[in-house]
């Protein structure tokens, strides 16, 4: 009786899924675009520059081998991201967020077909799902209609844990931020006589505008999210351009959403610093000298956990850094179900 009782107990265990740690990093690969031409967009950086920074971004990843990766600002799309999957060995998904007016291989501008994309190990099965369209027209490789900004959501699933993990990213839209110490800022160089009494008009508009438009994307990501993925564990990664405590995020945290960084991360969580940056300093692409934390790593459902989270890609190679935002890598624990 006791040998039939070791042997049930032996399958017992060999038959159990446990939990399992994963990894996954996310960043804003930074397209290098100045969104400004009609036939073609013009560029900060020749292709020598990118080039360098694709290597550095490339080979960084590589040696971190993270499970699951989210980038953001990919162009030109599905290029980018089917020569990065190739060089790393991983799945990948992507969506255009951006491409002007297109069909098929014409539009315009020539060089803008930017987006998002879920890159991911190949033996957690990665499967495509339906982008979610926040803002804006819709884009796709075959054809766009777009006259403005958009922004939209890349959703994938996968197997951790013998069950399924719904994986999202997104790149909300940009602005100068509306909280009490940026205005003032914005005050105070126009007191100092660095803006124009219109130019402080112009950035105190736009920084009330993201905000109202942010807030929009916030609501249409959760309602999206909540039709894919229900009660499963969630990971959603980005890059959201909104400041922690701001609306937008608040409104996320309100839904369940946990931030890693603020659940187990140290210090100031900076990924966007204006004053350290060469990327930022040398092309001029912030109105402010604050570093702001506006990339994230949220997760949601009773089994999931965060076990710690870092920057990573914040240190430069002979003075070049491979985004102008910094990214984050996280590891993660994930329970089966029951």
């Amino acid at each position: 009786m006791r040998r039939l009782i070791l042997v049930l107990a032996i399958f017992s265990v060999a038959g159990a899924v446990y939990a399992e740690n994963i990894s996954v990093a996310t960043v804003d690969v930074w397209s290098g675009l100045t969104y400004r031409g009609i036939f073609r967009v013009r560029e900060y950086e020749d292709r020598a520059a990118r080039e360098f920074r694709y290597d550095l971004l490339s080979t960084g990843l590589a040696d971190l081998a993270p499970d699951i990766i989210a980038i953001q600002d990919a162009n030109p799309l599905p290029a980018y991201v089917e020569r990065l999957s190739e060089d790393l060995g991983y799945d990948a998904v992507s969506a255009v967020r951006q491409a002007g007016v297109r069909i098929g291989p014409v539009g315009l501008p020539t060089n803008l077909r930017e987006g998002s994309a879920l890159l991911a190990i190949r033996e957690r099965a990665l499967t495509q799902l339906p982008t979610g369209q926040l803002t804006g027209g819709g884009a796709g490789n075959v054809a766009a209609f777009q006259f403005g900004s958009a922004s939209n959501v890349v959703a994938a699933q996968l197997q951790v844990a013998d069950r399924p993990v719904y994986v999202f990213t997104t790149r909300w839209t940009p602005s100068p931020h509306a909280d009490r110490d940026r205005m003032r800022s914005l005050v105070d160089r126009y007191d100092s006589g660095d803006l124009s009494g219109d130019d402080l008009l112009e950035l105190m508009g736009e920084a009330v505008d993201g905000e109202d438009l942010r807030l929009d994307e916030a609501e249409k990501t959760l309602v999206f999210i909540n039709e894919l993925a229900g009660q499963a564990p969630v990971i959603l990664m980005g890059s959201f351009h909104a400041l922690p405590g701001s609306d937008e995020i608040e409104l996320l945290r309100e839904a369940g959403f946990v931030d890693v960084w603020q659940a187990v991360g140290r210090g100031a969580g900076t990924t966007f610093d204006p004053s350290a940056n060469t990327n930022i300093r040398s092309f001029e692409l912030s109105s402010s000298d604050e570093p702001e934390r506006i990339d994230y790593i949220f997760i949601r459902g009773d089994d999931i956990a965060a076990r710690n989270v870092r920057l990573i890609f914040n240190r430069p190679t002979y003075g070049v850094f491979p985004s102008d935002h910094y990214g984050l890598y996280a590891e993660l624990r994930i329970d089966p179900a029951e």
